[in-house]
């Protein structure tokens, strides 16, 4: 039975590739058809506005509305619906960044309607209470800008839109500081930190819309630097602000500072460019990112977004606007899985139904680790922004659910003969598997090892089960497993591997893997987790004040998102409404 289970798998791993005929180089990469749900509209149909994931809550941050005109609101996304919250300011092509202290940093914008002009305009936002006010005014009237928020408290603040662009700093109460001058101008700069106290700024538009072609990167601290990857290469353009933090794949406590940035070249190959602590290295994958599929060419926008617990990264594209029957624009949907983990790479080519009422361009990655489409001029038009939201089913848990949509693109005979395959592999695997137990009858112990896997997820304590090397007792080594993390407070590692549990205790990855699946019926993240998430409640009950992001990095996880979901999945409910359920 065991092959008959690997066979089928096998099948239905195949049948994406068999499903959608490729053009181009995309033949070279594998391929999968996810789910696309149309979610409730936004009150305020907008673009240039700002998304970020607070309190595991999607936030649109101002932008501009119906002709061309900008809007003092930003909406957060609770119980299946928008909620409106007025802001001081309109924030059209402004920038948004979550402080260390969990409140929001809003800041800039164009001045006056139809995108013209800058602004100094500064509000602070509070995700708690979702009340906003404003407090302060930049150094330099700035739209088009990007910010980088420092644990410490601080923010670093660069680009701008036709105007002077300059480094400054926000000092984490009440003030704006300059800082210096930079060498390029550039528009929604990417600004990465390279260390605890210093960051980069670097980005492939200036500041009248330009390609930036020189491999120069300003500084925080020190002068610009060279970098030669971008010699060949340069960095992709966006055209809106992206918190660095969401193409962030590195570990602070470790000092390694890394990020995903999209790159391109002269002959329009894009690639994946790993930034460490300042320095470009080219992303090895096992093969090209597709440029095309056999509706047309693939167009790539904006930063890519990373899901740190799932060691995944993704890259959003569409094809050419349609125009539909009823004026409205549609496009199909592509997104780049990047499994970053891998050496080199794995990338799978994910693409969606044409949609309607779509853009690309305003993105976030919801706390269950899908990707969220926001509003945006899928006619091409500022004057006609679109309300429509879209829910892309990306990650890992959903795909599984997408494979039942294959039946769409499939003839019928195609069908059959998948069907009367797959029965015809099931009979003679059958048929071989009584052959050889009668050529080979068991022993009754042998049986009884057979079936211990079967009953193993409610095996007691003191049953003994030992591994396929005899070298130890699996409810031995459970316990052994639990005094290590419970002493050692192991979970509270957010990279924590299998290895390193093995090396701990002297044995194998296998061992480690195995035991624990046979004595507690689960995979050793699973496992890890329900440590994290108890670690989380404690936190939540003792601690009321502490932020959520506190809690998540407090209790082991990588990030907010992941804590979120994991929570959930565990407790069936969120951090914030366990937290009011269940105060000391």
């Amino acid at each position: 039975m065991r092959h008959l289970i690997i066979v089928i798998y096998t099948v239905l791993a195949l049948l994406p590739l068999m499903a959608m005929p490729q053009g181009n180089n995309a033949v070279k990469c594998p391929v999968v058809k996810v789910q696309a749900e149309r979610l409730p509209d936004l009150n305020v149909p907008r673009s240039g506005h700002s998304v970020l994931l607070l309190n595991g809550e999607p936030t649109v941050i101002g932008g501009h509305t119906t002709n061309f005109v900008p809007t003092p609101t930003l909406e957060y996304y609770k119980d299946g619906k928008w909620h409106l919250v007025s802001t001081a300011f309109t924030h059209d092509d402004g920038c948004a960044v979550e402080l260390a202290t969990g409140k929001v940093l809003i800041m800039g914008g164009h001045k006056e309607n139809m995108g013209i002009g800058q602004s100094f305009e500064v509000e602070l936002y509070d995700p708690l209470t979702h009340t906003s006010e404003g407090f302060a005014s930049l150094d330099t009237k700035r739209s088009m800008l990007s910010a980088l928020a420092l644990d410490d408290g601080r923010a670093v603040i660069a680009g701008n839109w036709y105007h002077k662009d300059a480094i400054e700093i926000y000092d984490g109460k009440n003030s704006f500081l300059p800082v210096k001058d930079v060498s390029i101008g550039r528009a929604t700069p990417f600004i990465l930190q390279t260390a605890k106290d210093d960051a980069m700024i670097i980005g492939g538009m200036d500041t009248v819309g330009h390609h930036i072609t020189l491999p120069v990167a300003d500084r925080l601290q020190g002068e610009p630097c060279h970098v030669p990857l971008l010699e060949e290469w340069r960095i992709a353009p966006v055209y809106l602000s992206w918190p660095s933090s969401t193409a962030f794949i590195g570990d602070k406590s470790k000092g390694d500072y890394s990020y995903l940035l999209p790159i391109t070249n002269d002959e329009g190959q894009l690639a994946i460019a790993r930034v460490t602590n300042g320095e470009f290295t080219l992303l090895p994958t096992d093969v090209p990112i597709p440029r095309s599929s056999q509706w047309g060419e693939i167009y790539y926008y904006g930063s890519i977004l990373v899901d740190r617990e799932c060691q995944r990264a993704y890259l959003v594209g569409g094809d050419l606007r349609h125009e539909a029957a009823d004026s409205s624009a549609t496009t199909r949907v592509y997104v780049v899985a990047i499994d970053y983990a891998t050496e080199p790479a794995r990338l799978t080519l994910c693409y969606t139904e044409v949609l309607t009422g779509v853009n690309i361009n305003n993105i976030i990655l919801t706390a269950d680790g899908d990707l969220m489409l926001t509003g945006g001029v899928p006619q091409g038009s500022n004057f006609k922004p679109t309300a429509a939201t879209w829910l892309i089913h990306v990650s890992p848990c959903s795909q599984t659910a997408g494979i039942s949509k294959f039946y769409s693109i499939l003839p019928p005979w195609g069908w059959a003969l998948i069907c009367m395959s797959i029965m015809a592999l099931c009979t003679i695997l059958i048929l071989l598997a009584r052959r050889r137990k009668r050529s080979h009858p068991q022993e009754p112990d042998a049986a009884v090892h057979e079936q211990a896997p079967v009953i193993a997820q409610e095996a007691p304590a003191t049953e003994h089960l030992e591994d396929m090397d005899g070298q130890e007792n699996y409810a031995e080594l459970m316990r052994r497993i639990c005094q290590l993390m419970e002493e050692e407070r192991l979970y509270l590692n957010p990279t924590l591997k299998l290895t390193d549990i093995a090396v701990a205790l002297g044995t194998s990855r296998t061992t480690i893997s195995k035991c624990i699946n046979l004595q507690r019926g689960c995979s050793f993240p699973q496992f890890v987790n329900t440590y994290r998430v108890a670690r989380a409640q404690e936190l939540l009950r003792k601690q009321p004040d502490l932020k959520i992001t506190e809690v998540s990095l407090s209790s082991g996880f990588s990030n907010e998102a992941s804590f979120y979901r994991i929570f959930k999945s565990i407790t069936g409910t969120t951090p914030t409404d366990w937290r009011l359920d269940n105060k000391a």
